[in-house]
């Protein structure tokens, strides 16, 4: 016969003295999850961490060991994915205020777009 003890994590969670809330559980305001959504994010994921590993080329300026070159990309390639999952996590919370990310042939477009119109301001200050 097994007698079943009292569960001491909740009064060690909520502190000594006092009382877990209990009421309804808050109404979910966030925004409905499906395939275009999920590509979408996880497309944005993937370029902040490419993004990110381009924190290799101060890595190897600065380091001669290829260990901590290779934590210099990791680090940028985490902190890049790690800004996009908290974006896209954000904008399922609040879709009214953050919004979502944009798709990969969108990116890809409006970055072909930043890099052409930077090339022509260069080309203008030389002289071209």
């Amino acid at each position: 016969m097994a007698t079943e003890l009292p569960c001491l994590c909740i009064a060690w969670s909520w502190g000594v003295g006092t009382r877990p809330r209990v009421g309804p559980m808050p109404d979910a305001k966030g925004k409905a999850i499906d395939g275009a959504l999920v590509s979408s994010m996880l497309t944005n994921v993937a370029v902040k961490a490419a993004f990110g590993s381009l924190a290799f080329i101060p890595g190897c300026v600065v380091f001669r060991g290829a260990a901590l070159r290779c934590l210099c990309g990791g680090l940028g390639m985490g902190f890049g994915a790690g800004m996009a999952w908290t974006q896209a996590d954000l904008h399922l919370r609040h879709p009214e205020l953050v919004p979502m990310p944009a798709s990969l042939t969108s990116e890809a477009e409006r970055m072909k777009a930043e890099g052409a119109a930077r090339m022509a301001s260069l080309r203008a200050r030389i002289g071209f």
